[in-house]
This record gives structure tokens, sequence and C-alpha cells, in this order.
């Protein structure tokens, strides 16, 4: 069976949209730019922090690759995947007071830091369990 598409569906929404934008226009007595500017800067934004997030969870995989050229033990190395992911959740929390911009970065990847430090340590665990360390 053959399913309709209801494509004039979507014309009364960009509509709805566009009539919804005129009238907070009207009632602000701003421009139609402006706020068509500020809503393409505000989707910019999203998808800068979105951007951000990917960034900051991709850094302590960089982190556990380096170190693990240098840490042989899956423990040591746990633990100080765990110390730097505090460290970070610490320093960008103080710099979240001093109104850093970078803050929130760090935040984000000291938590990741710290789920990949869990990760870590649970291979561990099971290798010592099933005799392989």
């Amino acid at each position: 069976m053959k399913r309709k598409r209801k494509w004039w569906l979507w014309l009364l929404v960009a509509l709805a949209c566009v009539i919804i934008v005129f009238v907070i226009a009207e009632l602000t007595g701003a421009s139609v730019t402006s706020i068509f500017g500020w809503g393409a800067l505000g989707a910019i934004g999203v998808f800068a922090v979105i951007l951000l997030a990917g960034i900051a969870f991709v850094i302590p995989f960089l982190f556990r690759a380096l170190l693990r050229e240098f840490v042989s033990n899956h423990e040591r190395l746990s633990l100080i995947l765990g110390g730097l992911g505090l460290s970070a959740i610490v320093i960008g929390w103080v710099g979240t007071g001093l109104e850093a911009r970078w803050s929130l970065f760090l935040i984000m990847s000291g938590f990741s830091m710290g789920c990949l430090a869990g990760a870590e340590y649970q291979e561990y665990s099971n290798l010592r369990e099933n005799g392989k360390d």
C-alpha cells in the first residue's frame, strides 16, 4: 500500500513559522532580519556546542593512547586517567567561578576522562579475574 505524503502540511508549518517571526517583530519592534539573524546565530551556536562536546569526548582517548605507551599496567593507567579527569573537573569548576570560556570544555573532558578511567579499570579487573594479568 502506497503511503500518501502530506507535503502541504510542511508548507503550513513553514508558513506558521514565518507568521510567528512577523508577529514577534511587530510586537517587539525589532526588524525581521535581526530576528532571522539571531535565529541563525542560535543554530550556529547549537552546532558549536555539539562540536565542542564531540572534541571533549575525543581528547581522553588521545590521552589514553599516549599514556598506554608509557604505562603498561591497566590499574595505574586507570588511576592516572581518573586523576587527570578529576583535575580537569576541578579546574573547570574554578574556571566557572572566574567566568572563563573554556571551563565547560574542561568539565566535559574531565567527565569523559573519568568514564574512560572506569572502563579501563573494569578491563583491568576482568583481566585479573581471568588470571591474565
